[in-house]
Parts: structure tokens; sequence; C-alpha cells
């Protein structure tokens, strides 16, 4: 049994998301063309890795909809299909929310917030495993960045307050 047509026919709005994000990785280039390059490499990188997985995920989705009939598209065992309107949500907010995390509270906070409350939110019962792999995960980026690569890792606007604050007493 396949499912029904409100899950079958992504495919235009599988196209027009691809087209949001080119866009979206192309203006990250074109935006960081004039910083410096070190300032540059990262927001490089990201654009330039975010253009390759579109133009992938473009070249997948054309030759499955050229391969595959409407109703082959998805099975009654796929979760798209099963998908329920708080795990959209969390997909949906989870970036922004993030960025708003990490602009106030820095990398550490944004990033434990992001591995502890995303998974369970979109429906991953294993809460063990998902708080030791978040644990270990920033643990490790809190010793690689400062210590190996030398760079430090934003602490937001009210670690930042914070830090000054306690330094003056």
């Amino acid at each position: 049994m396949k499912t029904d047509s409100r899950v079958r026919n992504y495919w235009r709005e599988e196209f027009a998301l691809i087209a949001a994000l080119l866009f979206f990785f192309g203006a990250i280039l074109v935006f960081s063309i004039r910083l410096p390059f070190d300032a540059r490499l990262f927001p490089w990188v990201i654009g330039t890795a975010g253009i390759l997985l579109c133009l992938a995920i473009l070249v997948q989705e054309l030759r499955r909809r050229a391969t595959s009939a409407a109703a082959d598209t998805v099975d009654d065992d796929d979760p798209a299909a099963n998908a329920n309107w708080p795990r959209f949500a969390t997909a949906l907010l989870s970036a922004p929310a993030f960025g708003v995390v990490f602009w106030l509270f820095g990398f550490f906070v944004a990033s434990l917030a992001a591995m502890f409350v995303m998974p369970p939110l979109m429906g991953y019962a294993n809460r063990r495993m998902t708080f030791a792999v978040g644990l270990a995960t920033v643990a490790f980026l809190a010793l690689f960045f400062p210590y190996l690569v030398g760079v430090n890792l934003p602490h937001g606007v009210v670690g930042d307050w914070l830090i000054d604050n306690l330094r003056a007493h």
C-alpha cells in the first residue's frame, strides 16, 4: 500500500528548497568576497560544501524522478510519511534557535542545548547515548579548537558580559 498524495509528490517542494539553499550558500560566498583571507576561509568552506551538497541532492532527485513513478517515490515505512508536527517544527526551527542561543550564550551552551534538546524532540529514544555523544563532542571541540588549533570559540553576548564583569571584581 502506498502513502497518500500529500507525501507522494514532493518534487516541487524539493526543487524549491534546493534553489533556496543554493541561493543561501551562494550569498555566503558573495558576501565573504571582501573579507581578509583568514576570515573568508570558513565561509568559503561552508558555502562551497553547501553548494556541492545541493548539487549532489539535485542530481539524485532528478535521477529518482526520471526513474520512478510518483506513486513509488515514498513507501509507508519512510520516516517522512510518518512525521508529526513537533518533528517538523523541530527540524525547521532548530537552526534559527541555535543561532540565537549561539549569539546570546556562545558555542558551548548552544552546542550542548542542541545536542541535548533536539534529538528527543525529533523522536530519538536512546537518551543516554545522546547525552554521552553530546557531552563528548562538545568536550572534544572545547579542547581541540583552543589548544590544538589556537582558535577561541565565541562566548556570546551574555558570556562576554559575564567575563567582563567577573574580571572587573
